[in-house]
């Protein structure tokens, strides 16, 4: 039993305390400054017009002399005062935590801190004060949590590590203490702490000898020195130094010379009066062309092709409903083929137009079963994570909402009951969705009668809800949203008593804008000078345009662009360039008609567009977020509607460019932007979650061999409400004796979590049998369709029936690419849509093996992988009633050319390339002569055989003799064609991850897990993202190999693993840890059962999440 030695707890200090901010220097090797520009780089500054940049160079400047001198409290007075004029700056909340640090006030630097993280959570800096806070506050867990994070992002900064070290001896943990301070002892030799934290720890576990020799060091190094007694001193390092904020560029003052010129009667050739609104923009053959979808004054529907900015009628118009006032047009891609479709609401009914390339459209209002729907606005979101946009209507007459979910084909279904969206709203207005807490999920904001708009928060693994988290707002007439001050944040403008009120997110502040004209009736946010800031237009009585000038406010620019020749009601205002010169145009539903406003002017200045295609989100990318950074300039837009058109000043060279999908963040670097071009970013079919991965030692190198437990994931629907059920015993194929070799004497295998997964492994061991020349062994798990499972075992074929000839459903001879485990791979006829991924349209295998024997223990052997498709494509699939059960399954042709079905469990490759045994002893009918193997499943085969089974050899077993749990990272993928699977390399590997969201908790720590993987016994090794685990098994155990064989090893484990997808139950944290025997349909509900937990206080010691973190710089200790 191992004795804990006491351990140290920093103590408080007193109000008068000081940290002596003197000079630090670490001795890391690999010592990297990125830590510090870093947020440099990615903090961004929001501004109030009151406060002069003069008075906030000052206050800063003051902030930071004082700071230096030791005087906490008029630093914090003076980066107060810099905050209140730039309050979402994350350098001055970092500068104001660091000051209340130097006060000793722990609650004050958690606070700002905190405030720094919401905006940008890889702050190295941040974490690191909040764990200082905690440990001052006796708060050990906290501090671990925050320290852990920090560590992560950077392990070089010794006082992080020093810091982490004493918390998690004083947590108990001294052998994770005793790693972390060796580590800062031996890289920063003049620590006058480390040594004597270390000689604590290695006292703590016994290791007596090493903590005479720790503490004989520590001696050395204090001799004729004083031991620092105050816990600033071992705070001090590069995370305690002031920033200075990095000024994020204003708008030119007078900027740039625009006029709209009132181009109407050309640009409609003199009919603008025979059209009305709403209307939309639709570039239905995404050559840049932005066409017009209207309503006539014949009342009918038409569209209206762009040709060099003149509008002519192309096809048939379709008929509107006589009396109804039409209040809403929305465009967006309903069907996922990538042509942009419309839906056109109104108070009678509604219609639903599919279009295809050319413009030619389809009226499919009646499929839809949207032609009943009476609704007076409306959204279209992918509201329930499916890849597709679904409906959020406003009824009239005060009957609420309505929720349509999009089946797909244009064909929507009423959910409203079942949604969890609170749909009884009195008094509802108007809908719009953004993300207001930058959690990258759409918020709910509803314009009521009478009274103030309604926020529904979206959080993760719930329905939207009512909350109260907005600031105090008026009874609005029309609201909007979009980031106004450049923060990265989403604002909301309200428009109320003749004003428009902006509400800054996390700003107290508000500002007011008095309108000349107060009888507004909506709000539009456009760049319409291309300078990277949203100016505010309102219409009603004409249209009146606000320019924003940042932190000089807005400025009425209505006359300056010629706007105020606008007389009479104006109903809808669009923005679009429509005359492709590199500006965006007005286009307005006027008393008289359509009116298109040139802009003269605004191309001096430099626009982006952008054309997004969704695979796994909706192909409109609508709802989804777009980032770039360039020169002086860092901007955040929300595609509410298309086309994309974003300014970005006088920049040509943006240094990224990223869009937000629901999955993913891919940067694109030092992006070109050229006149007349369109950017297109596509979101990539990346894995980011599916299973953990093997490799073995080849004798060069790691190979990657496939992955491991598919069929036991924790919590993983295939329905609303209806789960996989885990089958948590796996046995997978690792190699023969060619390319499966010792190192340095043992058989190593490397298990690695490369996606946004949590592994939770129960038990390894390595299986060897030795194979006689002409038998196959393979093992007998496969994914099923639900339990209960037989036991994982291994089964042994021979006697091989050659294959005479195998046709594709579609009549393609694939004999050749069927004998044998090559390059040679048939894959499914037709893929589903990349929403519906890892589908297949019905397609089957005819196999001649010639005449079958049924009274012979046939068995069919059949290699390929099996694409997943994963929790959201699962969900949207289970809203296609039509589509066919996926399983394979298995039929004979009998003597008369009929086919019957055999009883059998075909199953499924579990993933990546493995091998599936059919068992068909007993199953054949009398005078079976072909197989035919059909399916739904986006299946790729490599090899179907038919075999008799025989005797299984013997099988040796050995469980690992030491294992390694440490960081690995995220691993490249081989540019390899479609039909096979992804492959990761093992040498190449980045530490940053493409999603942005893990599961959260406590995992185990770096080091042995050998007890822990011993034993099938519900003790867990707890594997993050981007930890691998070393399986180390000694070759000399195992019995000499017999002669005229191939040595075939395998792998057996047990383990769950869970998936951070949106579906999945709790896939944001890593509890509920899961157990043998429990209901995998109660995941999360089941309470868990009395068993041993004690293993979970010794091993899960380590803090992971819920964020990724970025990783400058990393060291490792070479033992």
């Amino acid at each position: 039993m191992v004795k804990s030695a006491p351990a140290v707890i920093i103590p408080r200090m007193s109000e008068e305390s000081g940290t002596g901010q003197a000079p630090f220097q670490t001795k890391y090797l690999l010592l990297i400054v990125a830590v510090v520009l870093a947020p440099v780089v990615f903090s961004w500054l929001t501004s109030s017009p009151a406060k002069s940049d003069v008075d906030f160079d000052l206050s800063v400047n003051a902030g930071k002399t004082h700071y230096e001198a030791g005087e906490g409290q008029k630093s914090i007075d003076a980066f107060t005062r810099a905050l209140k004029s730039k309050p979402t700056e994350t350098d001055l909340l970092l500068n104001l935590a660091n000051a209340h640090r130097l006060a000793n006030q722990p609650l004050e630097v958690i606070k700002y801190a905190t405030e720094a993280l919401d905006i940008d959570n890889n702050l190295a800096a941040g974490h690191f004060l909040i764990g200082c806070a905690h440990l001052r506050l006796d708060q050990v867990t906290e501090a671990i949590k925050a320290l852990q994070q920090a560590y992560d992002i950077d392990n070089t900064v010794g006082a992080v590590g020093y810091l982490l070290g004493k918390a998690q001896l004083a947590a108990g943990n001294a052998e994770v203490a005793a790693l972390l301070l060796e580590e800062v002892a031996a890289f920063e030799t003049d620590h006058l702490g480390a040594a004597y934290a270390l000689s604590q720890a290695l006292t703590a576990l016994g290791r007596t000898d090493e903590a005479k020799d720790a503490l004989e060091q520590h001696e050395q190094l204090i001799a004729g020195k004083k031991m620092p007694d105050q816990p600033g001193h071992w705070e001090i390092c590069t995370y305690t130094e002031v920033r200075i904020p990095f000024k994020l560029a204003q708008p030119d003052a007078s900027g740039i010379a625009v006029t709209f010129v009132d181009d109407t009667v050309r640009a409609f050739a003199g009919k603008a009066n025979k059209f009305s609104g709403p209307f939309g923009v639709i570039d239905f053959n995404h050559d840049g062309n932005n066409s017009l979808f209207v309503r006539t004054r014949t009342n009918t529907f038409q569209t209206l092709l762009n040709t060099n900015a003149v509008f002519t009628p192309l096809g048939l118009g379709f008929p509107a409903i006589d009396g109804a006032r039409y209040s809403r047009c929305l465009v967006g891609d309903l069907n996922n083929d990538r042509f942009d479709d419309v839906l056109m609401l109104s108070n009678l009914g509604s219609h639903a137009f599919r279009f295809a390339t050319n413009g030619l459209a389809r009226d499919l209002s009646k499929f839809s079963k949207l032609a009943s729907l009476k609704a007076i606005d409306g959204v279209i979101a992918d509201i329930d994570f499916t890849g597709k946009l679904d409906l959020l209507a406003i009824q009239p007459g005060d009957a609420g909402l309505k929720v349509f979910r999009n089946l797909g084909s244009v064909y929507f279904k009423d959910i409203t009951k079942t949604s969890g969206i609170p749909t009884q709203i009195t008094g509802a207005l108007k809908l719009v969705m953004d993300d207001w807490n930058n959690d990258d999920m759409l918020d709910l904001f509803i314009q009521r009668k009478n009274e103030p708009p309604m926020f529904m928060q979206k959080n993760r693994g719930e329905a939207h809800s009512p909350t109260n988290t907005l600031p105090a707002l008026p009874t609005a007439g029309a609201l909007t949203t979009g980031d106004l001050n450049n923060d990265l944040r989403v604002d909301l403008v309200c428009l109320a008593n003749g004003k428009l009120e902006v509400t800054f997110n996390g700003l107290e502040e508000k500002q007011t804008i008095t309108l000349p004209k107060p009888s507004a009736t909506a709000i539009n946010l456009i760049d319409y000078d291309n300078d990277g800031w949203l100016d505010l237009f309102a219409i009603g009585d004409g249209v009146q345009a606000f320019r924003n000038q940042g932190t000089g406010g807005f400025t009425d620019v209505t006359a300056a662009l010629g706007l105020d020749s606008i007389t009479d009601q104006v109903t809808q205002l669009v923005s679009a360039d429509i005359d492709r010169d590199g500006d965006s145009d007005l286009l307005l539903a006027h008393a008289t008609g359509l009116k298109y406003l040139r802009n003269d002017g605004g191309n001096a200045n430099h626009q982006l567009k952008i054309r997004l295609y969704g695979n796994r989100s909706n192909a409109s990318g609508i709802g989804i977020q777009v980032e770039t950074v360039t020169t002086g300039l860092r901007l955040k837009r929300t595609v509410h509607s298309l086309p994309i058109e974003i300014g970005i000043g006088k920049n040509k060279l943006l240094h990224s460019l990223n869009a937000r999908w629901f999955d993913l963040s891919l940067f694109n670097l030092d992006v070109q932007v050229k006149p007349g071009e369109t950017v297109t970013l596509t979101e990539l079919i990346l894995p980011t979650g599916s299973c953990p991965y093997l490799y073995a030692w080849d004798g060069n190198k790691y190979r990657f061999v496939t992955d491991l437990l598919g069929a036991s994931p924790l919590g993983l629907p295939v329905a609303e409400g209806v789960y996989i059920d885990a089958n948590p015993d796996e046995i997978v194929w690792i190699g023969d004796e060619t390319n499966f070799q010792p190192i340095d004497g043992n058989y190593q295998l490397q298990l690695t979590e490369e996606l946004r997964e949590i592994l939770y492994l129960d038990e390894a061991k390595l299986l060897a049998v030795d194979v006689p020349i002409g038998t196959e062994v393979h093992p007998t798990t496969k994914l099923r369709q639900r339990g209960p499972y037989p036991p994982a075992g291994l089964t042994a074929l021979a006697k091989r029936k050659p294959l005479r000839q195998a046709k594709l459903s579609d009549g393609l001879d694939v004999t050749a690419a069927l004998l044998a485990t090559d390059e040679q791979w048939v894959s499914p006829v037709e893929l589903r849509k990349p929403q519906l991924r890892g589908l297949a349209k019905p397609y089957s295998i005819e196999c001649d093996f010639g005449p079958l024997n049924a009274d012979a223990p046939l068995a069919l052997a059949m290699t390929g992988w099996l694409h997943f498709g994963g929790g959201m494509a699962n969900i949207a699939a289970s809203h296609h009633e039509d589509l066919p059960f996926p399983f394979p399954s298995l039929e004979a042709q009998v003597a008369n050319g009929t086919w019957q079905k055999i009883d059998v469990t075909v199953g499924a490759p579990v993933g990546k390339t493995k091998t599936i045994v059919v068992d068909l002893e007993g199953k054949l009918p009398s005078g079976a002569k072909r197989l035919r193997l059909s399916m739904a499943f986006e299946i790729h085969w490599n090899r179907i055989a038919l075999f008799e089974k025989t005797s299984l050899p013997s099988v040796a077993t050995m469980h690992p003799t030491t294992t390694d749990l440490h960081w690995h990272g995220y691993g490249a993928i081989e540019d390899l064609p479609s039909h096979l699977p992804l492959t990761p390399i093992h040498d190449q590997t980045v530490d940053s991850p493409n999603w942005r969201i893990t599961p959260s908790g406590w995992v185990t720590r770096y080091g042995d897990v050998d007890e822990l993987v011993a034993v099938k016994d519900n003790r867990l090794a707890l594997i993050a993202a981007g930890d691998e685990l070393t399986l180390d098994f000694e070759a000399s155990k195992l019995p000499s190999q017999r002669p005229h064989t191939s040595r075939q090893f395998f792998l057996f484990i047990s383990g769950w693993d869970k998936d951070a997808d949106f579906h999945v139950t709790n896939g944001w944290t890593v509890e509920p840890l899961p157990w043998h025997g429990m209901d995998a349909q109660r995941y999360g509900r089941e309470p868990r059962p009395k068993i041993d937990d004690g293993w979970i206080k010794k091993y899960n010691t380590r803090w992971v999440g819920p964020r990724p973190l970025n990783k400058p710089n990393k060291v490792t200790i070479i033992k």
